[in-house]
């Protein structure tokens, strides 16, 4: 047997060059401009926040001070910090001329029923003594900007005044102020701080000169320039990036976070509504703390800044499937959370003399916000529990608010599982969510083309092609052409997730705006993003590409092999092109493979995955590689590997893969594993299975028990396209998405038009495939607009790893 050496080719470039990629010699796209296949939707696309990766507090909410309330503790969750929290994280003492103090976290006396902890300094000894705040990772301050400081204060003692210092890490003073009248009793303090420099690491003081005990909760900082200039407001550049999509809705506020970590831990919208010293704060299932400044009152007025719809999601008497154990709301107290769901309604929309209206209209907005959706639950495990709970959720809106529209939840991953249920209870939308590769968005801009139209609409709640390379938005514009065409079914999609926070990530397959304290990091995906956003149309027309292409069909060579993933199986017989292969020479590289009694036998139940290799390899157009085997114990089924040029790099064929529920052939590339293509599936135990993959001049074909189960072609599209109309514009959009690694030449012709402009604007975005925008580096890949020569008739030459669109007035 040959031996696996691995290989030090870049996993993005190989992954491009391997994929299969046909290059583009000529290409001719015709739009019929008469020809209006679909109407699109007026909210196609839309941006979707979930506090993940400190999107919230550290992040677009603006409150500079990091646990403010003493609420923090230990927390489960992805975020290294999570065991290091206790109520007085972020928080040191000061002692500074003679004065002496120590500080607790005291629930004694606390400021009101949801906010337990509160600060108390024992100052012993007069001088200067109290506290100071580091922010998230420092309190950024801008020279002759203005502060709002506030604080809820009580004393013991013979303290009644303090002070409040902004100063950086070396004591140099950035600004100052005082506030006085501290008595007794919890009392709310308030001024503004100018700062006199410009620093990214200052930090707040805040001291008393006097002995006695000083109480103090609900310290907080804000920049008075937030966006639109709204108090308790959000960062100003991070909510510009949104605004700047121009999205037509946000979905908000999750996510895993809707359902929460345990029913205990969902998010319950109440508490985020009214003074925000009233509302209860929350940990998050991503291991941080949530003070819920941002809360639902803020969602919806940002929706407002912003000209987009509001989507809210709503937990459904169900937790995290992801996050064991699974836990279900009783029957029998289900109605508290059908109440909370209905009830947000009136929030939204009620007149100011029902109860949650008149909260609405107390925290200065007596006018509705015209909600018109409602999400409800978010990736749904499909289990009965949910099958029985989801369905008295629709009956109680429908019943009180006819009109409100429901977005029901498609369930995990491509097989959608749950689209039944929700096409049963007849649901506006569904929503459906897949993270996967590239390769796989490639694959899949026809992914909607054949779905049923008496069926509830589509919602593609979330996505991401797992990177923000050029190549990763390229696929994701691939993916988006392919939505537009499908307009009349795909009502509505966003990416996901929205932020990342440079120091504090934990989730970093792939995010749309990365920050700091300073900076905002927009990716190639951002700006593919915008370009469709910004480029909607009205109506998709009909159009056709041809593309001419040169050079001969891919095949595929090397070795083959078998396996599994968290289960135990047994191989009787393999063969290729016909001749039995010699199980007994098959080498393991990973998992526990025995050869006995003329079967292989894999023991390991837990391996993922394991994998054994036959030492003869393979080449030619045609191949036929067969295995006879049975799954004795496990999860998930077999892998029938093939095309293997090491051991980091090869196809296989997963059988009964993602929980026995998908079949799929995926490809791995330097130990980085991608979906080429994926079907409903599983397989049963202690039943033998006759397996067959078929491989020819561009294509892979696998069977299963002589049945087609796949029929995948190797020549993938080199141009993806999509046209769109803007009648109140007079303007055509050919969007075209060019993934060759060479330029392809493209004559457009416009038919059924009277007229079309003799000049077009373009937007280009170009670049490396693997290229990202980075802190260093920020705009490496950002769209530039140029003019060419166009008409009802015209030539375009579309570089290579690229997307354009190109606009044309017609009449």
């Amino acid at each position: 047997m040959r031996r696996f050496i691995k290989q030090t080719i870049s996993f993005m470039l190989l992954a491009f060059i391997a994929a299969g990629i046909s290059y583009a010699d000529s290409v001719n796209v015709t739009v019929n401009c008469d020809e209006k296949k679909a109407e699109i939707s007026d909210h196609l696309y839309g941006i979707f926040f979930e506090d993940i990766n400190f999107a919230a507090d550290g992040g677009l909410y603006a409150e500079l001070v990091q646990n403010r309330s003493f609420e923090y503790h230990t927390v489960p969750g992805r975020n290294p910090l999570r065991e290091k929290y206790h109520a007085l994280y972020a928080w040191q003492k000061v002692e500074r001329n003679g004065g002496e103090c120590t500080l607790t976290a005291e629930r004694e006396i606390p400021l009101n029923r949801n906010n337990h902890n509160y600060l108390t300094v024992h100052i012993d000894k007069a001088g200067e003594a109290g506290v100071m705040n580091t922010g998230y990772d420092g309190i950024p301050l801008d020279r002759g900007a203005k502060y709002d400081f506030s604080v809820y204060a009580r004393r013991e003692g013979g303290i009644s005044k303090l002070s409040i210092t902004l100063e950086t890490q070396d004591s140099k003073v950035c600004g100052k102020a005082s506030v006085k009248g501290i008595d007794a009793n919890w009392k709310k303090f308030e001024t503004t701080i100018q700062s006199r420099i410009t620093t990214d690491n200052a930090r707040l003081v805040v001291t008393s000169e006097n002995t006695g005990k000083l109480h103090l909760d609900m310290i907080s900082l804000f920049p008075q320039d937030t966006f639109k200039g709204r108090k308790n407001g959000l960062r100003k550049d991070l909510a510009q990036a949104l605004a700047d999509l121009e999205p037509e809705f946000l979905r908000f506020p999750g996510g895993c976070i809707s359902h929460g970590h345990s029913l205990e831990n969902a998010y319950r919208w109440p508490d985020t509504v009214g003074d925000v010293a009233q509302r209860r704060g929350n940990w998050n299932l991503w291991g941080y703390h949530q003070t819920y400044g941002l809360g639902f009152f803020e969602y919806f007025q940002f929706c407002e800044d912003i000209g987009a719809e509001p989507l809210p999601v709503v937990p459904v008497g169900v937790s995290c499937g992801f996050r064991p154990p699974y836990e279900c709301a009783p029957m029998d107290e289900l109605d508290e959370w059908i109440d909370e769901a209905v009830n947000l309604i009136e929030f939204a929309n009620g007149d100011t003399d029902t109860e949650w209206g008149s909260v609405r209209a107390e925290m200065g907005h007596p006018e509705p916000f015209d909600m018109e959706y409602i999400c409800l639950g978010n990736e749904e495990h499909d289990r009965p529990e949910l099958h029985e709970r989801f369905p008295h959720f629709v009956k109680a809106i429908r019943e009180k608010y006819p009109d409100i529209k429901i977005i029901g939840t498609s369930g995990l991953g491509t097989g959608i599982p749950l689209y039944p249920l929700m096409d049963k209870l007849n649901v506006y939308s569904s929503d459906e969510h897949y993270y996967m590769s590239p390769e796989w968005y490639f694959n899949n801009d026809t992914r909607f083309d054949d779905f049923d139209r008496s069926k509830p609409l589509i919602f593609v709640g979330e996505y991401a092609s797992q990177g923000n390379t050029h190549y990763n938005a390229l696929a994701e514009a691939a993916f988006l052409t392919g939505v537009e065409r499908n307009a009349d079914i795909v009502d509505m999609t966003c990416y996901a997730p929205l932020f990342a926070h440079k120091n504090h990530t934990q989730w970093r397959a792939a995010d749309l705006i990365w920050f700091d304290k300073r900076q905002v990091v927009k990716t190639p995906n951002y700006y593919v993003q915008q370009l469709f956003s910004k480029n909607a149309g009205d109506y998709y027309l009909g159009n056709d590409v041809e593309v001419v292409r040169e050079g001969k069909p891919q095949t595929i060579s090397g070795s083959v092999g078998l396996g599994s993933w968290n289960t135990q199986i047994e191989a009787a017989e393999a063969r290729l092109n016909g001749r039995k292969l010699d199980l007994s020479e098959f080498e393991q590289s990973s998992g526990d493979f025995d050869f006995s009694g003329g079967s292989l036998s894999q023991k390991d139940g837990g391996a993922r995955p394991a994998i054994s290799f036959s030492p003869k390899e393979f080449s030619g157009e045609k191949i036929t590689y067969s295995v006879r085997a049975r799954k004795t114990a496990g999860d998930e089924g077999f892998l029938i590997v093939f095309g293997a040029e090491n051991s980091d790099t090869y196809y296989w064929w997963n059988i009964g893969g993602w929980g026995n529920s998908q079949h799929a052939i995926e490809k791995t590339v330097n130990g980085r594993k991608s979906v080429l293509t994926q079907r409903n599936g599983s397989i049963k135990p202690n039943r033998w299975y006759e397996m067959k993959v078929e491989l020819s001049s561009g294509r892979i074909r696998c069977y299963l028990d002589n049945k087609l189960i796949h029929d995948y072609s190797l020549e993938k599209k080199s141009i993806y396209a999509s046209a769109t109309l803007d009648e109140e514009k007079g303007e055509v959009a050919v969007k075209l998405v060019n993934s060759s690694d060479k330029p392809a030449d493209v004559r457009i012709k416009l038919n059924n038009i009277s007229r079309a402009a003799r000049m077009a604007d373009v937007k280009l975005l170009e670049g490396e495939p693997g290229a990202e925008n980075t802190f260093e580096n920020p705009d490496r890949i950002k769209p530039e607009t140029k003019r060419i020569k166009a008409g009802r008739e015209f030539d375009y030459k579309a570089p290579a790893i690229s997307v354009q669109f190109i606009k044309i007035k017609v009449d």
